[in-house]
C-alpha cells in the first residue's frame, strides 16, 4: 500500500479496495452525530495518551472525524468493510486506507501506536468482539492506546440497508462492563471511559456539548479507553 508522505508508515497488507469510481455522497450515521468539540476533545486526549506513531481507524467510515483530524501530525490508515466508505475515506486520506475486516485486519503486527474504533466494533456479531480485540492487541505496539465505541447496555439491531447501498449491517451492542471484560480478556487495561449524549439533547443544551460522565443517564454511548502493557 502507498503512503504519500515519507514519515515512517505502518505496514499493511493490501487487498483489493473495491471501486475507486464510487463517487456518491453520503452523510455517515455511524459517524455523522459526532460534533466538532467532542470530536477536537477525544483526539486531542488521543495525541497525549499514545505515544508517538501510526493510528489506525478500524472501521473508518467516510474518513472523519480521525483521518482528517489527525493525519496532518501523525501518520493514520483506516480500515473498513464497505467498499463505498473506503471509496469515501480514501478522498480524505489519498493512499491510507484500505478494505478490510476487523476480525483480520490487514495490517502487521505491532504496527501502529493506537487504534480508534469509534461506532464501529458495534457492527460486528457480539461472538467476534473478542477476536477484534485480539487483532487490535496483535497490531498495536507495546503500551498503545485503543478508544472503542460500546453501548450502555447489551442490544442488537438488525438492519436491512446501510448507508443507501444496499449492504446488510447489524448493530449488535455490548454494554461497558461486558466490553471492558473482553478487552481485558485480550490483555488490555480499561484505563478510563467518557460517555456522549444523543445529539439531540446535546443540541438543546450547548454549552456542555455532548461529552458526559460514562454513567451519566443521558449517556447515549460510551467511549472505552484501554492501554496494553508497555
Amino acid at each position: 500500500m502507498h503512503f504519500e508522505d515519507d514519515r515512517p508508515q505502518p505496514s499493511v497488507r493490501s487487498p483489493d479496495c473495491g471501486d475507486p469510481g464510487d463517487s456518491s455522497e453520503s452523510s455517515d450515521p455511524a459517524t455523522g452525530e459526532w460534533g466538532t468539540r467532542e470530536d477536537d476533545a477525544l483526539l486531542a486526549r488521543l495525541r497525549v495518551d499514545a505515544a508517538d506513531g501510526a493510528v489506525l481507524d478500524a472501521g473508518c467510515g467516510n474518513g472523519r472525524p480521525v483521518l482528517d483530524g489527525l493525519a496532518p501530525d501523525r501518520p493514520v490508515v483506516g480500515v473498513d468493510a464497505a467498499t463505498g466508505q473506503v471509496a469515501r475515506a480514501a478522498r480524505v486520506a489519498p493512499g491510507r486506507v484500505v478494505q478490510g475486516n476487523m476480525t483480520a485486519l490487514p495490517l502487521a503486527s505491532d504496527a501502529v501506536a493506537a487504534v480508534t474504533a469509534f461506532r464501529s466494533v458495534i457492527h460486528v456479531p457480539t461472538s467476534e468482539h473478542e477476536t477484534v480485540y485480539e487483532e487490535f492487541a496483535r497490531v498495536l505496539q507495546p503500551g498503545g492506546v485503543c478508544y472503542v465505541t460500546v453501548g450502555t447496555e447489551t442490544r442488537a439491531e438488525p438492519s436491512d440497508a446501510w448507508l443507501d447501498g444496499g449492504e446488510p449491517m447489524e448493530w449488535t451492542v455490548l454494554g461497558p462492563d461486558e466490553s471492558t471484560r473482553l478487552l481485558e480478556a485480550t490483555g488490555f487495561d480499561v484505563y478510563d471511559a467518557v460517555g456522549l449524549r444523543d445529539s439531540v439533547d446535546a443540541s438543546r443544551d450547548r454549552a456542555n456539548g455532548r461529552l458526559v460522565d460514562a454513567d451519566h443517564p443521558d449517556a447515549e454511548t460510551v467511549v472505552l479507553l484501554a492501554r496494553l502493557p508497555g
